[in-house]
């Protein structure tokens, strides 16, 4: 029955084309966007393995089927919330660092860091921390997503030390405390231990700021 089939056909296409003039000009931006937000909190607050597309999708008030309309795979997904989030990342900081420079911003920015709030709250804190060991063992294009915003954070803090001449050694050892207290301490858990990993690498982060 090709007559009857061809029908069925034109029917689904023109339902299609329907449905899709209802949605005005940048809804699927917006939507692509939704689920960015929605992935950003998830990946780090539970990780990349443990968060699946269908979680990913209901936080962002949508059905599964459409993931793959916005992105090629989960792989993909996690490389555009990289980007995302990492672009996005001054927002969740304090404000007073918008308005800091050089040493005194490298203090506030260390004590934001290595804070119990910094600690508690992965969802909307530093991608470093909580997605960096699953980015190493994925690789691809989410390494090198990370790979080229972790520069841009080096650059950052290396010219916050001396904007003429940049120290990166000493960006980087800031950012070893940082990220390695940071994860010590998320992974020991509230607690007196936790509490000691962030008052003993904020205090050599500190050290490091101020040694000439």
């Amino acid at each position: 029955m090709p007559g009857e089939r061809g029908r069925e056909l034109t029917s689904y296409y023109a339902r299609n084309i329907i449905a899709g003039m209802r949605y005005a000009a940048g809804h699927k931006q917006h939507t692509s966007e939704k689920i960015l937000r929605a992935a950003g909190r998830l990946f780090r607050k539970q990780g990349y393995a443990a968060t699946g597309v269908d979680a990913i999708m209901a936080s962002a008030n949508l059905t599964p089927g459409g993931f793959y309309s916005h992105f090629r795979s989960k792989e993909d997904l996690l490389a555009e919330t990289l980007d995302a989030v990492f672009r996005e990342a001054g927002q969740d900081r304090p404000k007073p660092l918008n308005e800091l420079k050089g040493r005194a911003w490298l203090r506030a920015f260390v004590s934001f860091y290595l804070s119990s709030d910094h600690r508690d709250g992965p969802d909307r804190g530093c991608p470093m921390a909580a997605l960096a060991v699953e980015v190493a063992r994925i690789g691809g294009k989410p390494r090198a997503v990370f790979e080229q915003h972790l520069r841009k954070v080096i650059d950052t803090v290396a010219q916050q030390f001396d904007a003429e001449s940049p120290e990166r050694a000493r960006a980087i050892a800031v950012m070893a405390l940082c990220l390695g207290g940071l994860t010590m301490a998320r992974a020991a858990g509230p607690g007196n231990l936790s509490e000691e990993i962030l008052q003993v690498c904020r205090k050599a982060g500190l050290k490091e700021i101020e040694r000439e």
